[in-house]
C-alpha cells in the first residue's frame, strides 16, 4: 500500500480539509504529518502528499515544486511545506514529489471522487 503524507492544521478551518479528506480515501497508508521535516524519513522514490492549496477551485496535481509559492520567512512559523520541499531539492535530495492539492472549501465527497480519478 502506498503512503500518503497529509498536511494541514486541524484547528484552522481553511487548512484542515486535507486531514478530513484523508479519512475518506481508500488504498493508502495515511501518514498525518505535523512538520515537513517528517518527509526526510521517507524511503519511497516518489513522495505523495495531500495538502490544501489556496487559490484553487478544484483538485490539482503538482509535480513541479517551482510552481509552489512560498512566503518570506520571518520566523520558524513561516517554515512551510513549500519552502521545505524547495530546500530538499537544493540539498540534492533526489525524490519525485507529487502533491495532490485540494481547495480550502468545497464538498468533500466531490473532492474525494476527483482525487480518486487523479491517483
Amino acid at each position: 500500500m502506498r503512503n500518503l503524507y497529509v498536511f494541514g492544521n486541524e484547528f484552522l478551518e481553511e487548512d484542515r480539509k486535507a486531514r478530513e479528506l484523508s479519512s475518506m480515501l481508500e488504498g493508502f497508508n495515511v501518514v498525518h504529518c505535523r512538520s515537513p521535516d517528517e518527509l526526510l524519513e521517507c524511503e519511497e522514490d516518489e513522495i505523495l502528499i495531500l495538502d490544501v492549496v489556496s487559490g484553487i477551485k478544484k483538485p490539482m496535481i503538482i509535480t513541479d515544486i517551482e510552481q509552489i509559492k512560498t512566503t518570506k520567512m520571518l520566523s520558524l512559523h513561516d517554515f512551510d511545506l513549500g519552502f521545505f520541499l524547495k530546500l530538499m531539492k537544493e540539498m540534492g535530495m533526489d525524490k519525485k514529489i507529487k502533491i495532490l492539492g485540494i481547495p480550502p472549501s468545497g464538498d468533500l465527497k466531490k473532492i474525494k471522487e476527483e482525487i480518486k480519478v487523479m491517483t
